[in-house]
Formats: structure tokens, sequence, C-alpha cells
């Protein structure tokens, strides 16, 4: 045996006071085995302030366990699962009511239909093959019904302006005095055409026609589709639109519409478009189309004075020759052209004199040995 510091006897295999700090915790708790309990109390019988420190650890406990836990204050009474279980029902009942109006949905949904006859067409080739064969052939008696109907491809729900049919003789007979006292007012107004943001133009032939008609689409907020005759009014003016605002369309929609407006050169109103066009137009190849569109007219002065600005001021070689070749193409066929018009022969001596093109300057001054002006 050995003593402590403090005179107190301990033997070597005991408990020492430094461990009475955990040892307590562990005694509070019951959680010793009875050989190390018997040492502890050994120990504490022989140490005053160890045993100190193991009775204010128990009655640190015994206070604890004395307080009401925030356990004993909840409803022991089974709300909680009750309102578990009716939340589970709800849950079963929505899940339910949803499965009953998608069974009633699919049977009207087009979706299911499709993925019901797909699946049969896949695994059924004989079947399949007879409803590809069904179904080509009423698509053919379809298109041999539809085709008595003029060409006019709309989307659903647009509005089609279409010129009136050539009526037979007798047709036009009949209606004559309808004809006469109802006169059609445009059917496309000036506000639908400035809410157009692309247009197409195309020929088509009506089936059974030998007579093709125009086609002019203009897609805007409400679209159009115009079919009718060259000369249509509505025809014309939508051309017209499309031509006269070259910014917003492409040069494509413009040289289409030059394709058709030329047959209706004699019309004052198109020649001055055509005009227009040959001398504003940004496209060097409408400004080209438009003079050729003129030829034939160029004794009005309009005219040969479109022509005679292309000569003189066009950046484009192209359509300077375009020019040159209608003012020689006139004087060589005379009708009335103003040839010897002092506009004219003053254009053809600068073009003589100051053009970077060859081939200008020798029309033009074969041109002005025609007038003896050389």
């Amino acid at each position: 045996m050995s003593e402590t510091p403090q005179g107190t006897p301990q033997n070597e295999q005991g408990i020492r006071c430094e461990e009475i700090e955990s040892l307590a915790i562990l005694h509070a708790c019951d959680e010793l085995d009875s050989v190390a309990r018997a040492q502890l109390d050994a120990h504490l019988a022989q140490c005053p302030a160890c045993a100190a420190v193991v009775s204010r650890e128990g009655r640190l406990r015994k206070a604890i366990a004395s307080l009401d836990q925030p356990a004993d204050s909840l409803d022991r009474s089974g709300l909680l699962l009750a309102q578990c279980r009716s939340e589970l029902a709800e849950s079963l009942d929505d899940r339910k009511t949803r499965a009953s109006s998608s069974a009633w949905l699919s049977i009207f949904s087009p979706v299911a239909w499709w993925g019901a006859l797909r699946h049969t067409l896949i695994f059924h080739p004989a079947m399949s093959m007879t409803v590809l064969v069904v179904a080509g052939f009423l698509a053919g008696v379809a298109g041999q019904r539809l085709r008595v109907v003029p060409p006019q491809v709309v989307p659903p729900g647009q509005p089609v302006f279409s010129a009136p049919a050539t009526q037979s003789a007798s047709g036009a007979a009949s209606n004559a005095s309808t004809s006469s006292s109802t006169s059609a007012p445009s059917r496309v107004t000036d506000e639908q055409l400035r809410r157009v943001d692309s247009a197409h133009v195309a020929w088509v032939t009506p089936s059974g026609s030998q007579t093709p008609t125009v086609q002019v689409e203009l897609m805007s907020p409400t679209p159009m589709n115009i079919v009718g005759a060259p000369d249509d009014a509505d025809v014309q003016r939508a051309l017209t639109f499309l031509l006269e605002n070259g910014q917003r369309f492409d040069p494509d929609v413009r040289l289409d519409s030059l394709d058709v407006l030329r047959r209706n050169a004699a019309d004052p109103d198109v020649r001055r478009t055509l005009c227009a066009a040959a001398r504003l137009d940004r496209n060097p190849g409408v400004r080209k189309k438009a003079l050729e569109a003129l030829q034939g007219f160029e004794q009005d002065p309009a005219v040969r004075g479109a022509i005679l600005d292309a000569l003189e001021s066009d950046a484009n070689s192209g359509v300077r020759i375009e020019a040159i070749r209608l003012l020689v193409a006139a004087m060589q066929s005379g009708g009335g052209f103003a040839a010897t018009d002092p506009q004219t022969v003053d254009v053809l001596r600068d073009r003589l004199r100051n053009d970077p093109s060859l081939d200008i300057r020798r029309q033009s001054a074969a041109a002005l040995r025609q007038l003896g002006e050389q």
C-alpha cells in the first residue's frame, strides 16, 4: 500500500482523482459495472473531494430528471396517426379521380387513337398495307373532286380574294343585270397592304383551263391570298404596292411583280409604276427589267424621261446599256418617238464623251449618226 499526497492510502490498481469527472457522470447514470463501482466507492470513502464531485453530479442528474420534458406535453391520444390516415385517404381519392377523368379523355384523345393504331400497324403488316391502300384511294378520289376548284393554297381561317372565273356567254348574259347593279369596290384596303410583312407572287393554271392566273400571297397578321387575271384590279393594286415599297420586299418578289405588270404596260398607272421602279429601285436587276417592260411606249414623255435618266445617271452599266438599247430601237422603229428632242441629243453626246462603258459610247455614236448630229 502507498499513500496519496494528502496522506490517504490508495491501491495502485484503484481509481485516480483525475478520472473522477468522467466516472461521476457514469455513476450518476448508473452506467458502471460492478468492479468499477466497487473501486469508485473505495476511492470515495478515502477522498472527500472526489466524493463531493460525485455527489454534485448525482444531484444534477436528479434535478434534470425531475423537470417536465417537452415530449410529456404532446398529445398521446393518437391524433397524429389519425391525421396521417386522413391525408393518405385524401391522396388516394384524388388519384382515383384523376385516373377516372384521364380514362374518359383518352377515349376521345387523337393521341391515344394514333398510339393504338400505330402499334396495330407495326405488329400487323398485312393490315398496314390495307390501310395505306385505302388511304391512298380516298386521297386520290378527294384530289379528283377538288381539281374542279381553282387552286388557292390558303391556311384555314385566312381570307381568300380571287378574281371571278371566266364565264360562258350564256352565263355572262344571265348575270349581266346583277353585275351592272353591283360594282364591287376594291377588296384590298390600304390598311391591309400597310401591314404586309412579306409576299410571294406566282403564276398558277387552274385545272381544266388554258389561261394562267396570278396568285399573290400577302403575309401579315391577317394573311391574304389574291388570285386573278393579270389585269384584275386587286392583283394590279397588290403588285404595284410590292413594287413601290421595294425596301420592304425581296428583289425576287419585285421581279415577279414586274413580270406580271409588264403585260398591262398600256395602262398609264402601270407605266408610272414601272418608270418609278426604273429610276428608284435599289436593285439593278429590277431597274433593268422595269426598263424592258417599258419597251414600245417610248413615245410617252414619262417613259422617255425614265430611259434618259437611266442612261445618264444609273451607276450600273447593264441598266445604261438597256436604256441605250431602248433608245436605238425606238429610233429605228419610228412610232412617233421624238428622237430630235434636245434632251435626247444632249444625253447621247454626254454618254459618247464620258461613259466608262465602251459599248455605250459606241451605241451613242451610232445613235447620233442616225440623228445626223455627228
